[in-house]
């Protein structure tokens, strides 16, 4: 199983979180400081999807910032610094948190029989299924019974895949 490494998975991560502009300033690696300006006129981005992908970045936990008051104009001032050291721990953080909502899918598979739309307009759980006498409430077609023994095993195969992710992570984080 080809598992991807901590830095795949960060540019994956800030990408889905920050978008392109996310992935620009990240892997920019400034050493100081900057202004969400200073990083708009380097890059020739406007200056507001600068700031969205900071703010992201911000939720994230990757980015910090500090607000100054400009004594000229009276505005705050953002300066930003992106803290690569925490990168690791957010990594973890959100691969548990995809694992945990996986294992909670896993036992929601588990705990039910379902019935699916032959068109594919709606999944029941049995119980209302019955209710339905059978028959999909949207489009009049019958309903089926739905083995997810398959699903079950792809939701199983992406939680080992993670837990995998997991422990390299920490493996780098000992080295």
């Amino acid at each position: 199983m080809d598992v991807p490494q901590s830095e795949e998975l960060i540019n994956e991560l800030v990408e889905r979180v920050a978008g392109e502009v996310g992935v620009i300033v990240y892997t920019l690696r400034p050493q100081r400081e900057f202004t969400d300006e200073e990083i708009s006129q380097e890059l020739g981005i406007e200056i507001n999807e600068v700031r969205r992908a900071l703010f992201s970045l911000y939720e994230l936990g990757i980015a910090e910032y500090r607000r100054k008051r400009d004594e000229e104009t009276g505005w705050m001032e953002y300066y930003w610094k992106i803290n690569y050291s925490k990168v690791r721990d957010v990594i973890l953080r959100e691969l548990m948190r995809t694992k945990k909502k996986l294992e909670e899918k896993l036992e929601m598979e588990d705990s039910a029989v379902y019935y699916i739309c032959i068109n594919g307009c709606l999944k029941v759980k049995y119980e209302m299924a019955m209710e339905m006498n059978f028959a999909c409430m949207r489009c009049g077609a019958p309903l089926d019974y739905l083995d997810s023994t398959a699903a079950k095993q792809k939701i199983i195969e992406e939680m080992d895949k993670i837990e995998d992710m997991i422990s390299n992570i920490r493996q780098e984080r000992n080295n």
